[in-house]
């Protein structure tokens, strides 16, 4: 672990150099000993303040390198940073020439800059700077420059680094604030293709993360973004040109959905020629085929999908892998390099008492939405006769309720074993099913089938109670003696998860898998077999979250093109440090404020425009509605653009950087 020689942190001023071992409490500087392997951290600068690990840094080096990166940030939108941070970056650079400086004067811009810009550059830029003129004036010593050394510099804000897809979003909001949708869209554009699917599909961790919260309400970000996609495409502003194919070793993509298309569309965008494999007749995956047309129009799917063809992939359809053709024979067709993205395409079942996967009344969850989606893109949805009990409690789940009420003609129960509380599923959709007639049965499980004549007649439950927290404070559940009972229904769907294809990959072919059948891979996204890399849910599997989001996943592809690229065209995985500075303040909880509240007025969340509950039954039509121009200008306009500039010195130069 490094040790802190001196520093400021949250206020805290803590120095060493005679002896000692004073750290700020919370983080552990562990962390900080490899940024790359080997690569210790010499000085880290924040919008906390800034901890020197090795004496021997040049401070006022750091610190003007640190004040490159805020002026270089700034937006121009408000004088005091606009003018400050060039004026602070200039006049350390000066003090570094050997110039004279006032440095009351600047302590004064600083102060100010500090004290009046308008967001979070400008508010917590110079906070390191602040803190060394106060406490460490005799550290800035003239004429030292870190040569030799490594230096990172990123801004991040809590929503981006809670997005696994470290989309920039405080951007993307400044830009339909500003009226330039087609900038917002290619803001995430830039980080994968499915910018329209995403803005009505995303679990939004950006929004759990987002400061307005502790004002009023989170900002409304994934309407947002759904707004910008939707005006961006319906005006033309996005015309995906095909790539430039530079580059001669041919990748094969395995798989279409949000995971392939992602990693296809980055490697098309580095320049390689690209062959998409898909088990199905259309791309996109189980975002197609399991998440109800009423959430995400299969058009909007389609004009993003399309974008990757339009970029100069080609797409072999009906093409499974393990049925049609396996890895080698990809190898032996002449691809380097091959990416697998196959997911988790079965449906799991619930393994109870009289249970027969044969019963026509019976079915997972993954083949239920598939059927529903079938029939309704043929003009011929299904009917379930009677009363349904849909058992989990994710956005599978929901997503069966939701579907099951527009096709039953009974009502749609849904049992979980746990607290609404506890349930995974996104609480809005919880919402949503509920006004749309679904019966919820908290605290409640399955124990059988009741089967008569060969049809389903209902399922038998038992109620469920809580347990008392174990060492890790979590509390169990367990089945109260007696309180079985039967829930009437004709049918039962089983909603709890979803399962890789075991006859996907062969035991001979050098991938390595899990006990669940999930494919091994490191950080990398490297499979044990050489130029085979592998992302998304046939990674992850199942797990008691579900499996991998959609924007999770589409973080994985993006990674997974670097490592790709750098394997193509150096023969060696890549370092990449934005993703690596993530890391490090996730490890480190580096983005806590100290306790600090945003002073802001009270300006309520955009409410989304919905079709009537009432007008859903048997209706597959979008149910929400995207905003309108007044509606997003107002909801961006929420936004505290609460960014914050993180600087690193390493010992050594950073791989790629």
């Amino acid at each position: 672990m490094p040790n802190l020689a001196y520093g400021i942190w949250d206020g805290v001023v803590y120095d060493n150099r005679a002896g000692g071992a004073n750290a700020p409490e919370g983080i552990d500087l562990a962390i900080f000993d490899n940024f790359n392997e080997g690569n210790p951290a010499r000085i880290i600068l924040s919008h906390r303040g800034f901890l020197v690990f090795d004496r021997t840094v040049p401070l006022l080096w750091a610190l003007m390198k640190h004040l490159h990166k805020v002026a270089s940030e700034s937006c121009g939108k408000c004088s005091p940073c606009r003018t400050g941070a060039p004026l602070l970056r200039d006049a350390l650079a000066d003090a570094l020439a050997g110039k004279k400086i006032n440095w009351v004067h600047i302590d004064e811009i600083a102060t100010q800059m500090r004290e009046t810009s308008l967001c979070g550059i400008g508010q917590t830029g110079p906070v390191p700077l602040l803190g060394a003129l106060k406490h460490f004036s005799s550290d800035l010593l003239p004429g030292k420059t870190a040569g030799g050394s490594g230096f990172f510099s990123a801004s991040t804000s809590p929503c981006i680094e809670a997005c696994p897809g470290i989309v920039n979003i405080p951007r993307y909001i400044d830009y339909i604030k500003d009226g330039h949708v087609d900038l917002a869209a290619n803001t995430v554009l830039r980080h994968y293709p499915l910018v329209g699917s995403c803005g009505r599909v995303c679990v939004r961790s950006c929004e759990s993360a987002c400061r307005r919260g502790a004002v009023d309400e989170p900002v409304s970000i994934r309407n947002l973004k759904r707004y910008a996609a939707d005006q961006a495409i319906a005006s033309g502003m996005l015309r995906p040109q095909h790539s430039e194919i530079n580059k001669n070793q041919r990748v094969a993509v395995v798989g279409a959905g949000p995971v392939g298309i992602s990693c296809a569309y980055h490697l098309l965008d580095r320049g390689y020629p690209v062959d998409v494999f898909e088990a199905r007749e259309k791309a996109g995956g189980m975002i197609r085929y399991g998440i109800p047309i009423y959430r995400l129009p299969k058009d909007t799917l389609a004009e993003e999908t399309d974008i990757v063809a339009k970029m100069g992939a080609r797409f072999y359809y009906n093409q499974k892998l393990g049925r049609d053709f396996d890895v080698d024979e990809l190898f032996e067709r002449g691809y380097e390099a091959v990416f697998i993205a196959c997911g988790c395409p079965a449906g799991a079942y619930l393994g109870m008492e009289n249970e027969d996967t044969d019963l026509p009344d019976y079915e997972n969850g993954i083949d239920f939405l598939e059927r529903v989606y079938e029939g309704v893109e043929k003009g011929d949805a299904p009917v379930l006769e009677g009363d349904v009990v849909v058992v989990g409690g994710g956005n599978v789940a929901m997503d069966c309720c939701r579907a099951a009420c527009r096709v039953a003609t009974g009502i749609t129960h849904l049992i979980y074993r746990r607290t609404e509380a506890d349930a995974p599923a996104d609480p809005e959709e919880i919402h949503a099913a509920r006004a749309e007639g679904v019966q919820f049965h908290f605290l409640c499980g399955q124990d059988a089938l009741e089967v008569e004549d060969g049809r389903i007649i209902g399922l038998r439950v038992m109620d469920m109670e809580r347990t008392e927290p174990d060492a890790s404070g979590r509390r169990g559940v367990r089945p109260i003696a007696g309180s079985e009972h039967v829930i009437p229904c004709s049918h039962v769907i089983a909603a709890i998860g979803q399962k890789t294809d075991k006859k996907m990959l062969r035991d001979n072919e050098g991938i390595e898998r899990d006990r669940k059948n999930c494919i091994v891979i490191n950080a990398a996204h490297e499979t044990s077999r050489k130029g085979v890399f592998a992302g998304g849910d046939c990674t992850s599997g199942p797990r008691a979250k579900g499996p991998t989001t959609m924007i999770m996943g589409m973080g994985h592809a993006y990674f997974a093109a670097r490592s790709i690229d750098q394997y193509l065209s150096r023969g060696q995985a890549p370092f990449d440090s934005r993703w690596r500075l993530s890391e490090w303040i996730a490890g480190g909880r580096l983005l806590d404020d100290a306790g600090e509240k945003p002073l802001k007025p009270k300006m309520g969340r955009a409410q989304v425009r919905e079709l009537e509950p009432g007008q859903r039954s048997r209706n597959f039509a979008e149910v929400e509605k995207t905003m309108d121009r007044e509606e997003a200008w107002r909801e961006a306009s929420r936004c505290m653009r609460c960014y914050r500039i993180f600087s690193i010195v390493t010992d050594e130069p950073i791989p790629g950087n």
